[in-house]
């Protein structure tokens, strides 16, 4: 499944849930929890509770050092773009993992905090009143190059974004809305005149044009990544994506730094002037490991811990693996099929929705969600372990989450029907409807081919819209190379297959919005952005209002379908006996509790991964 993520338009929070606290941005965590006899049998799929625990515990006496080995599930060799401004693929997120420490992070409620309790690098306060936030970073953090951290290297990842030259996609409404940012980007000032810096440049004020209610969310309305500005000003911003200052060689101020970097494996090094501490074990490993044998890796013992295990898999390790722990969550991500409706204007910065567009007919795109069986699909390939979708919102905010939608079932009477209606005319006698003009009607629907079951999964997505008449053909693409396409608009794209990563704040306007680079259906309407302004009116500082008006929009959204709401995910991962303790990142909060469990804390128990001729610790 092709994936981007929500929260990585806005700051490094939750970097990747495959690493622990103090190293995955600010938000994904680490914890200890006395370790319990697991039923691996008991899985819940029906209240998406995989009825696994979402963290372990090992005790045992660790030993001195040692090094860490992590697998990371990958198909297509990584991007390597190692830099918060720039990286857009979930993998390159992971590689990021161990350099990028906490700047700002969230708590159990996903507000934005810092201060020593969560074990940031720095921390906030808000002024409402006078739509300011100041940023103070504390003393002794250094880059790995034993430069020091300072509030300069924020302000820098912000001139960075809002260059003219700038490759990335981050530059939206949370960039505009800093006052002076779009008078920066059009070359009329040097400097952005809404960040104030400190005479010691520890502190930075930001004035925003509006004091907008996600900002007070962890990967809300608050850019919170830093950049080394000592590092990395001289290079031309146009260049940065290809330097080696972003692919070989990058820097953090996290408890690993990177010591080499190859298509198949990153290494680090601890990093002994880590603000927290230095880290217990000596260096990591980070592999790609093929889906095609994540299953006999982990028999061999060659990782301590694999995040995200391939769900069609479910079957191989579903009762366990010797010497491994399960873990599981719903994730808060869902994966979807969109429908291009349009082209990004890159001058205007903004979506041109086509109502001439092939698939703009709002009757053609909810026809052909009503053809898919997604709950069989579900079961078939992914062992009951991913859930249909209702809603662009997962339950996982249950806040937000409207249940009384029931998105698309499988129906394809009803599929048949409104195409009839809407005349799609489908002639006695042959395989295919024409289109509203009586012309023939071809679909072309591309999707990743970034796992065992891809085609597979196309093939029945095909089947299923053959069944009421539509001619869909389809074909796989490599994963970054189907990014690209979408990001440019491939003419051959109709209709494509993703996810999203929500992260931890759903304010929808990162994907949604009609001046965001990520909206790759390029939907948009009046109606459509009246309710996602709404959602971030100075009335949606109400928590009730804002909540509704959340409800309203998802409403709107599943009757328009510009993407279908496909399946929900939720994910296992495994960790070896000889890792100290983990938790899945998606779990909020757990930052707080660094001290005990963040990842310069983790210890090894054994020389080697533990399998099932390996001693108990």
């Amino acid at each position: 499944m092709l994936w981007k993520k929500r929260y990585n338009l806005l700051a490094t929070t939750a970097l990747m849930s495959l690493i622990l606290v103090a190293c995955g941005g600010s938000g994904d965590t680490g914890t200890i929890e006395e370790t319990s006899e697991v039923d691996h049998q008991k899985v819940d799929t029906g209240d998406y509770s995989l009825g696994y625990g979402d963290q372990v515990i090992n005790e045992g006496e660790p030993i001195e050092g040692g090094t860490l080995n992590i697998g990371l599930i990958a198909d297509s060799a990584w991007t390597g773009i190692l830099n918060p401004v720039l990286w857009t693929i979930d993998t390159d997120a992971a590689l990021m993992g161990p350099i990028e420490g906490t700047f700002l992070t969230g708590d159990e409620d996903y507000k934005l905090v810092g201060g020593d309790e969560y074990g940031a690098a720095a921390d906030i306060e808000y002024n409402e009143e006078a739509n300011e936030v100041t940023i103070t970073v504390k003393d002794g953090v250094k880059w790995h190059d034993g430069e020091p951290l300072t509030a300069d290297d924020l302000v820098f990842a912000y001139e960075v974004i809002g260059h003219p030259d700038y490759t990335g996609v981050r530059y939206g409404d949370t960039m505009k809305n800093v006052v002076g940012m779009e008078e920066y980007r059009n070359g009329e000032t040097e400097t952005i005149k809404g960040m104030t810096l400190s005479d010691d440049k520890m502190s930075v004020t930001i004035k925003y044009h509006e004091f907008k209610p996600n900002m007070y969310s962890s990967g809300g309305g608050i850019w919170q990544a830093p950049i080394p500005r000592h590092y990395l000003e001289d290079i031309p911003v146009g260049d940065l994506e290809q330097a080696d200052e972003v692919r070989v060689k990058p820097i953090g101020f996290g408890p690993f730094k990177v010591k080499n970097i190859s298509d198949t494996a990153v290494e680090y090094e601890a990093f002994t002037d880590y603000h927290l501490g230095a880290p217990k074990i000596d260096s990591i490993i980070l592999k790609r490991v093929p889906t095609s044998s994540v299953i006999s890796s982990l028999h061999n013992a060659e990782y301590d811990w694999i995040t995200g295990l391939p769900t069609d898999k479910f079957e191989n390790y579903k009762g366990g693996i010797p010497g491994y722990q399960l873990v599981g969550h719903l994730n808060a991500n869902y994966s979807y099929i969109g429908f291009k409706l349009g082209k990004w204007n890159s001058e205007e910065g903004q979506v041109e929705y086509d109502p001439e567009a092939k698939m703009s007919d709002k009757n053609l795109r909810q026809a052909m969600a009503y053809a898919l069986d997604l709950e069989t699909l579900s079961e078939q390939f992914y062992n009951g372990l991913r859930h249909r979708a209702t809603s662009h919102i997962p339950p996982t905010f249950d806040k937000y989450f409207n249940d009384e939608l029931e998105g698309y079932p499988h129906d394809p009477d009803k599929a048949n029907q409104i195409l009839d209606e809407a005349g799609y005319e489908w002639p006695e006698g042959e395989d295919y409807r024409l289109d509203k003009d009586g012309n023939p009607l071809t679909i072309n629907f591309v999707t990743g081919a970034g796992s065992d079951i891809a085609e597979e999964i196309a093939l029945y997505y095909q089947q299923a819209w053959a069944s009421i008449g539509l001619n869909v053909e389809y074909s796989l693409k490599e994963i970054n190379s189907l990014f690209d396409d979408l990001e440019q608009d491939a003419e051959a794209i109709d209709v494509y297959s993703a996810g999203w990563n929500i992260g931890h704040d759903p304010t929808p306007h990162d994907f949604h919005a009609p001046n965001s680079a990520f909206n790759y259906p390029r939907y948009a309407t009046e109606e459509h952005t009246a309710l996602l302004d709404k959602i971030q009116s100075d009335e949606a500082f109400d928590d009730a209002f804002r909540t509704e008006a959340f409800k309203e929009w998802q409403a709107f959204r599943i009757e328009e379908v510009p993407e279908i709401p496909a399946l929900w995910t939720t994910s296992l991962s495994i960790v070896n006996n000889r890792v100290s303790a983990f938790v899945h990142g998606s779990k909020p909060g757990t930052a707080k509790e660094h001290e005990a469990f963040g990842l310069h804390q983790i210890q090894l128990l054994a020389e080697e991964p533990m399998s099932e001729d390996s001693p108990a610790p």
